[in-house]
């Protein structure tokens, strides 16, 4: 796959802007580069990038591995504990709570019991892989 060219932004005589329409990554959304005709399939569908991108590339490479992924997200939490907690062999799930600005908040899902347990933040992907164990793939500085 060919590199991206990632063209500046241009200030024209008149004063006004021409911009290049950027490509972020559907993973984890930071830009890529130029969009181009190979962000966009037969049916008008926008291709998956992940694996152009330096932080999704293990993602793409772990799920095709065999491996079940999850983004974790404030609206993604209770689908993601409701498919992990009816894993076999049974795995348990909980909300990992903080001090957010002096009040208690939801920051993430903890993943399993004792050693073994992982905790996920918000932004962060979940990866279980073939063997049953979990990891975390954190989430890029500053993207949760």
């Amino acid at each position: 796959m060919t590199d991206r060219t990632n063209t500046p932004d241009r200030i024209n005589d008149d004063g006004s802007t021409t911009i290049t329409l950027k490509r972020a990554c559907n993973g984890c959304g930071q830009y890529l580069g130029d969009a181009d005709n190979r962000d966009v399939d037969a049916n008008g569908n926008l291709t998956d990038v992940r694996a152009e991108c330096q932080h999704c590339r293990p993602l793409v490479e772990a799920e095709a591995a065999g491996c079940r992924t999850w983004e974790l997200t404030p609206r993604s939490i209770s689908r993601v504990a409701d498919e992990i907690d009816r894993l076999r062999p049974w795995v348990f799930t909980k909300g990992y709570w903080q001090d957010v600005d002096g009040k208690l908040q939801c920051v993430g899902l903890r993943i399993g019991e004792g050693e073994t347990r992982v905790v996920a933040f918000y932004g962060d992907w979940i990866i279980r892989h073939p063997d049953g164990h979990f990891t975390v793939h954190k989430a890029p500085g500053g993207a949760a």
